[in-house]
């Protein structure tokens, strides 16, 4: 079966193209994931679930979320919430985001702050490698692999690895 750009569905059957009931052009992720994965103390990465769950931002002392192209409907009076507008796409200047994420990042870890996106996978974990890279002086690499370490299934987009690559030796004032 085949998905288009438009959600269109279409299955092949012996060089034959049957178009199916449409669909939704992305993958519907219907498991919450809930894990929070400790990057450095008082740095925490996650999808989007987890800051909707007191339990789970009580049990990491969690005092601010950093919220990356998303936008939460339920907030907690005991929380501090932060957002920075980025699109997952290769094409998108990745730039901004940093400068304004590294910072609120920096003046609130000793109180545990979280950053997420949507899943998890590409935005909040191209924040935190520029963290790791801007204010500890480690390579892409080396910030990649911390960040796969605390959560695994990361994987920032062509376009992000590529302007954080570029970034590389660069502390935050020249960005």
């Amino acid at each position: 079966m085949i998905t288009d750009s438009l959600g269109n569905k279409y299955e092949v059957e012996q060089g034959r193209v049957k178009k199916l009931e449409r669909g939704l052009p992305f993958v519907v992720d219907e498991k919450p994931d809930l894990q929070v994965a400790s990057v450095i103390p008082g740095l925490y990465l996650s999808s989007q679930d987890p800051v909707v769950c007191s339990d789970i931002l009580k049990k990491y002392k969690i005092g601010h979320i950093l919220s990356i192209g998303i936008n939460i409907s339920e907030k907690f009076d005991d929380i501090r919430y932060y957002n920075s507008d980025l699109l997952d796409l290769p094409e998108s200047d990745i730039m901004p985001s940093i400068k304004e994420c590294v910072d609120i990042i920096h003046a609130n870890r000793k109180e545990n702050i979280l950053v997420h996106c949507n899943a998890g996978v590409s935005r909040s974990p191209a924040i935190i490698i520029a963290y790791l890279m801007t204010t500890m002086k480690l390579s892409y690499n080396e910030a990649y692999e911390k960040v796969k370490g605390a959560r695994s299934c990361i994987k920032p987009n062509d376009g992000f690895v590529r302007q954080l690559q570029s970034i590389e030796n660069t502390s935050l004032d020249k960005l």
